[in-house]
Order: structure tokens, then C-alpha cells, then sequence
């Protein structure tokens, strides 16, 4: 098949669906299917690209934040549709369509952020188009609920059982929704994926390192894990924090403005500066990183949609803690994988990071069972296979469907 994957962003910009895209789009490739990635336009990268066998497509019509910089000129709310640039982009997508072939177009997260895609769309699909939607988050706001109810899909994926229940409380009407669990590629991120010179010239070695690896946001918990950082070096006084950090960030909302700073600021009081680094890696590194620490905490404080990281540590064979928020309780079983613990508690977070760093074989039972659960649950290749099955099923649905009555029809 000839696929069109679109979103408002792609590698190297760095984010839980950013991660994902280039997992299912690189898989898809490697089972033979021709994928377009169409996304949105990025300072400092070509306007066309290959990467890993992806041909990537960059405009700024797939840039959420040109889109709204356009409807502000036109006094438009940026949750308001504009019928103009609804126009230019159905006209974008029918004219990316038509050069490439396409046989499918599958959206990201189209559901927020700003309506002109998913209407575009939808009359793309009435036009005779296959579509599926995945929705990697459920957003408590008006353009979410208004885009699920009115845009139409032939399938609509969503990332996990909890992200499933957020959907059909705002939009109960659906019957065309399926769970599709993300997928990681496990043999790169796996036990075996390490490089001694690297973790030598980070001083990684004979030292117990911990690993948060989290973009610089309020909801990530970031300050529980530097508050937790107090009580372990008490008994580990080398004890190491990363948080991984990263500059290249889906920041669409203005989350990040001086919170970096408050992070380091708190750091800095605490006394901790020699025990908490930031520091940002290529999403080519995370394997390294993971494989030479010894805990990966994730306390996130807001209801996380699923967590690729809980999932990216469990295929490294590390034991993780997280908080019980949202889809991550579907990924790490407590007391087997790793601890959950509740949100907002840097005293039981430091509590279980303690028992992991003071009993070795503990750790490494709880890394073995998270590296079978990633292999036989998380896997790309059963991720994509799954979706190219529901690719399949939306192209036969359009073959046997006249688009005089899909247009009478409700998109379900």
C-alpha cells in the first residue's frame, strides 16, 4: 500500500506520538508498504527528506502554530474553523493524494489543537478517501468533543483502554473505534543495545544512576523525582539523576516558558547539583541511556494518555516506577515489572528507587519480566500489523461504498 501518515510533527522533533510515528512508519516500511510522512513545516529541515526509507514532507499547513498565526490575522479563535484554510488544506491533501498514489491517509491527534485538518479531511472522505484516525490523547475542551463527533473515519485507533474511555465519554455515538496498542522496535531497544565508551565518557560506571527521561513539562513530575533525590543520597551518597531533557519539543501551548529554570533553580537549593544532571539525547541514544542506569522513574502528576517510556525501559530489561496515571497501570504491572505508586509522592517514590538500588536481584527479576512483557505485548511489528489490517479493511469498505452513499451515511 501507499500510505499517507500525517501529524503536525516529525523526527527530530521529540514527543510520545513524534516517537511513535517514526516506530509505525519505519515498520511499515520494513513490511514493504510505500509511507509518506506529511507534517508540519520545521525551522533548519528540508521541505522533503528520507528518513530510515520514510519519505518525510514538510508545510507549513501542517504547522498548527502557522494555522493559528493565519486565523489571528482574521480574528479567528484558534479552535474556530476557518473555512479559507479548510479549503487550502483539503486542496493540500487532495493534491499530495493524487501525486503519490495514495492509498490510505492516516491522522494523528487531528481531533485538537485546530479543526482544519480533520474537516479537510472529512471531505476528502466523502469523497471517496479512506481515513483512520488515532487518538493519542482526550482533551476536556470544546474542539475535541466538537472534532469527534462531527469529523468522519473510517477507523478510529485509540492508544490504549484509557485513552478508549476518554473518547467515548465525549463522544459516546462511535462503533468504529479499536484499541491498538503502541509498539516499540525491541530489538533496538533491548538488553543487548549498550556502548561502553559512551557510558565511560558520561561517568556513568560504578555509580547507581536513576533515569527520568522527560521533557522539561510541569504534568512530568520532574520535581518529585528531584525531591526524591534527597532521601536517596542519604543512603547512595553517588547516587546519579538524569533527566534526559530535550530542545527539540512539541510545545504548542507555551508549557515550557521558565519552568526549565525553576527546575534548575530547585536543584541548586536543594544542594543537589552534583547528584541531578539535565541533559539531552538523541532519540538514536535512549537505548544506551536506559541500559546504564539501574531505575527508570516516570511520577508523572497528570493523567499520562499511555508513556512510551515505561514501555522503552521494560524492552531494555530495567525495572521502572511510575505513578498510577492514566495508560501507564496498563503497561507496568506493579510488583512484577516494576512499582506504581501514587501521584505527588516523592517520599514513596524514593521508598521504592531505594529498594530496587539496595536489591540487585529484585531489579533484575522485575527487568527479565518487563523485557517479556514488552517483547510478547509492545512490539512494533504487532502494533503495524494491526493497523495495515485496519488500512485494509477501510480500502474494501470505500471499494463497496458508492461515495453518493457515503455522503448520506453518518462516517460510522
Amino acid at each position: 500500500m501507499k500510505i499517507c501518515v500525517a501529524h503536525y510533527a516529525f523526527f527530530p522533533t521529540t514527543g510520545g506520538v513524534e516517537s511513535h510515528l517514526l516506530d509505525l512508519c519505519g515498520e511499515l516500511v520494513g513490511q514493504g508498504h510505500e509511507v509518506h510522512a506529511l507534517v508540519g513545516s520545521l525551522e533548519r529541515r528540508p521541505e522533503h527528506e528520507v528518513v530510515e526509507g520514510i519519505s518525510v514532507h514538510r508545510t507549513d499547513l501542517m504547522n498548527p502554530e502557522w494555522i493559528r498565526e493565519e486565523k489571528a490575522k482574521r480574528n479567528i479563535a484558534a479552535d474556530e474553523e476557518d473555512p479559507g484554510l479548510v479549503e487550502a488544506v483539503r486542496q493540500m491533501f487532495a493534491d499530495f493524494i493524487e501525486r503519490h498514489d495514495i492509498d490510505v491517509v492516516h491522522g494523528h491527534n487531528f481531533h485538537h489543537f485546530v479543526p482544519e485538518h480533520a474537516l479537510a479531511l472529512t471531505q476528502l472522505w466523502e469523497d471517496g478517501m479512506p481515513n483512520i484516525l488515532t487518538v493519542h490523547e482526550v482533551w476536556s475542551d470544546f474542539i475535541c468533543e466538537d472534532l469527534l463527533s462531527r469529523a468522519k473515519w473510517d477507523y478510529i485507533i485509540s492508544f490504549c483502554k484509557h485513552v478508549a474511555r476518554g473518547i467515548l465519554e465525549q463522544a459516546p455515538h462511535l462503533d468504529n473505534m479499536e484499541v491498538i496498542y503502541p509498539g516499540i522496535d525491541v530489538e533496538r531497544f533491548s538488553p543487548d543495545n549498550k556502548d561502553p565508551k559512551w557510558a565511560d565518557r558520561l561517568g556513568l560506571k560504578d555509580r547507581p544512576v536513576i533515569i527520568h527521561p522527560a521533557r522539561m513539562l510541569p504534568w512530568k513530575g520532574v520535581v518529585y523525582s528531584v525531591h526524591a533525590m534527597k532521601t536517596i543520597r542519604k543512603e547512595f551518597p553517588d547516587a546519579l539523576l538524569i533527566i534526559t531533557d530535550t530542545d527539540d519539543i512539541v510545545d504548542w501551548i507555551r508549557e515550557l516558558q521558565g519552568y526549565k529554570e525553576e527546575v534548575l533553580q530547585l536543584i541548586r537549593s536543594l544542594g543537589l547539583s552534583k547528584n541531578i544532571v539535565t541533559q539531552p539525547f538523541p532519540y538514536t541514544e535512549l537505548p544506551w541511556v536506559y541500559n546504564y542506569c539501574d531505575v527508570v522513574t516516570y511520577p508523572t502528576i497528570g493523567e499520562e494518555p499511555f508513556g512510551l517510556v515505561p514501555v522503552e525501559a521494560m524492552a531494555c530489561g530495567r525495572p521502572t516506577v511510575v505513578t498510577r496515571s492514566g495508560g501507564m497501570i496498563e503497561s507496568v504491572v506493579d510488583n512484577e515489572t516494576g512499582f506504581v505508586i501514587e501521584k505527588r509522592d516523592s517520599q514513596a517514590l524514593a521508598e521504592k528507587i531505594l529498594t530496587l538500588l539496595s536489591n540487585p536481584d529484585l531489579a533484575a527479576e522485575m527487568g527479565r519480566n518487563g523485557r517479556e512483557r514488552a517483547v510478547e505485548v509492545f512490539s512494533r511489528e504487532r502494533m503495524t500489523r494491526d493497523t495495515a489490517r485496519l488500512y485494509q479493511r477501510a480500502r474494501e469498505r470505500h471499494a463497496s461504498v458508492s461515495p453518493s452513499e457515503k455522503s448520506s451515511s453518518d462516517g460510522t
